[in-house]
């Protein structure tokens, strides 16, 4: 076999500077400002559309990668019954689990006998075997393990936070833990602050804080810092954001070798990485899609070099059977290792210009927060301070506003809904407690509530509030226009009475009211609507006071003639889409 050097390989291209290339990209736009495709990220920096190797940041050393791309395909069980719990975690191993994590809804549950049973029928040194809920004593816990000999090689963990453990009980848990090397008792979480809407940048310096925070207190009490890092499990979420979410670990791996040089770290000790699935841009009432995103959410969390791995099921049991959806959702491991072999290389996202800059600036973004916290005294003390909670906030809400004004979309939620099955029909009222009770983080829980509330509308009065929508002048603009106003009352739960064109007024009128709508919404695409749309909302008007008239199209230099004419608003690309949605569920009497 002939060894193919890069050179050999790409001898026949001509090498592409990034000026050259960015005056051909400028020439091939044409009208179309270059800045224009460079993208501004929720953390506040902007890269480039392409990257070359004259434009391209190198993140900082980190570890070196491990030979293969080796994650493991954990299981969530809550555990509310021992023996159901047990059942169900031996029939995971036909998917070919390697993890389990076992979350007790009962702090009185974690009890050795518990235990005992609960790993009943289990081979406890080939899977890796986790704890996470409502653990009130670690300590004791982590005693009651060492005491099994089976756990002396077990790879899991305790997933409980530092704070868990009192003051005082630092090296007992690290003596505990002395007989099961690869056991992770210190858990580092970061998904309550991903949940609150946290940037990329700002879960790694908070991850970063939370490490330095629980070095300094171990080391205080006489531990080195090797042995506290090689405790260390940190908690990330994948999110739906396939190259931040790849490059987030690999900027997080480089700094925390950093974080670990300047605490005196001596081996190539690193905290283990855990990814969940997350739960934000999760739909309620468009489940399948929920498979597309968690399959896109763990590529990335493969590709980034997380070592375990969590998929929650793509659903609740309220639209598709839970045993389906537990399945489906597993078996995404499978086919992105048997089929699609991700498994098989190391680091894949290595020497990419594009994800090179993209971790370089996501760990130069998250080293700035990681001083500003640590500026205030650390975690702990910035968190009392509220200084991560406005800084969180105030990137929830700028998440939040790209989804409300649909410059961000979630399919199925914001965009395209898909009509209720009979079985989510039928569980509207157990749907309705489900979304209302979402995080305040959640990205589709306000828009999912607009459906549910017209929905449980229909349930008790027989009907939805309807709208028609009639289209005057060139075909080619106003199907256009009603394309985006049907999807625009679709996210709200509105029935589209019908579509059509209007001709005369009189004929207009009379197909606008002919099923009773609500709404009449005017796709007007002439060079000057004003006057057809304010003679339509007159005659409207007149034969239905109560009737809201709205025009699809950003308002014109001088809309009081309109709004004068019985015109209720403007609906067009950028406005705040759930606010008006909200305003008609109220103006029709559905909220």
């Amino acid at each position: 076999m002939t060894l193919l050097t890069q050179q050999q390989l790409f001898q026949e291209f001509t090498p592409v500077g990034w000026n050259e290339w960015k005056a051909q990209a400028t020439v091939d736009l044409r009208q179309t400002p270059f800045e224009r495709i460079r993208w501004t990220t929720p953390d506040g920096f902007t890269l480039e559309p392409w990257y070359a190797p004259d434009n391209t940041e190198r993140l900082p050393g980190g570890p070196e990668p491990e030979p293969g791309n080796i994650w493991r395909n954990c299981r969530r069980i809550a555990v509310s019954d021992i023996h159901q719990a047990n059942r169900i975690a031996l029939e995971s191993f036909s998917q070919d689990v390697t993890a389990l994590e076992f979350s007790f809804t009962d702090p009185g549950l974690a009890t050795g006998k518990n235990i005992a049973t609960l790993l009943q029928g289990i081979a406890v040194p080939a899977v890796a075997i986790y704890f996470s809920g409502l653990i009130d004593d670690p300590l004791l816990l982590m005693e009651t393990l060492a005491a099994m000999p089976e756990f002396s090689g077990n790879t899991g963990g305790i997933l409980a936070s530092p704070d868990q453990v009192p003051e005082g009980q630092e090296q007992a848990l690290c003596n505990a833990a002395r007989s099961m090397p690869e056991f992770r008792f210190l858990a580092l979480d970061t998904l309550p602050w991903h949940a609150r809407g946290a940037t990329a940048s700002q879960e790694i310096a908070i991850a970063l804080a939370a490490a330095s925070d629980t070095i300094h207190r171990f080391t205080e009490a006489g531990i080195e810092t090797d042995r506290v890092a090689a405790g260390m499990e940190i908690i990330m979420a994948a999110g739906s954001s396939h190259f931040t979410e790849l490059a987030k670990p690999r900027a997080l791996r480089a700094l925390l070798t950093a974080l670990l040089k300047a605490w005196g770290a001596r081996e190539n000790t690193m905290p283990r990485l855990f990814a969940r699935t997350s739960a934000l841009n999760r739909s309620t009432l468009d489940p399948f899609t929920n498979v597309l995103r968690q399959t896109t959410e763990a590529v990335s969390a493969v590709l980034g070099g997380y070592r375990t791995l969590q998929i929650d099921p793509f659903d609740n049991g309220l639209s598709v059977p839970e045993n389906t959806a537990e399945r489906i959702s597993g078996n995404i491991h499978l086919i992105l290792r048997e089929e699609s072999f991700l498994n098989r290389v190391a680091d894949p996202a290595a020497g990419s210009h594009y994800i090179e800059t993209l971790g370089a600036e996501l760990a130069r973004a998250a080293w700035s927060f990681f001083l500003e916290i640590e500026a205030v005294g650390g975690l702990s003390a910035a968190i009392k301070s509220g200084e991560v909670e406005r800084a969180v906030a105030g990137s929830g809400a700028a998440r939040k506003k790209t989804l409300e004004n649909r410059r961000k979309t979630l399919i199925g939620v914001n965009r395209y809904p898909w009509p209720l099955t009979p079985v989510q029909e039928r569980n509207i009222d157990e749907l309705l407690q489900v979304v209302e009770t979402e995080p305040s983080g959640s990205h589709t829980a306000a828009f999912e509530l607009l459906r549910l509330k017209a929905e449980r509308h229909r349930s008790l009065t027989g009907g939805v509030p309807s709208v028609f929508i009639g289209l005057s002048g060139d075909p080619a603009i106003s199907f256009r226009q009603a394309a985006f106003a049907e999807d625009f009352f679709r996210c709200g739960g509105f029935d589209i009475a019908g579509t059509a064109m209007l001709e005369g007024e009189e004929d207009a009128c009379e197909r606008a009211l002919l099923e009773g709508p609500a709404i009449v919404v005017l796709c007007i695409a002439e060079k000057d609507p004003v006057p057809s749309a304010e003679a339509l909302c007159r005659a409207l008007s007149e034969r239905h006071p109560s009737l809201i008239k709205v025009f699809a199209g950003k308002p014109p230099e001088n809309p009081e003639k309109l709004l004068h004419a019985g015109l209720d608003s403007f609906i067009h690309t950028g406005v705040d889409v759930l606010a008006m949605l909200q305003s008609y569920h109220t103006k029709t009497g559905i909220q």
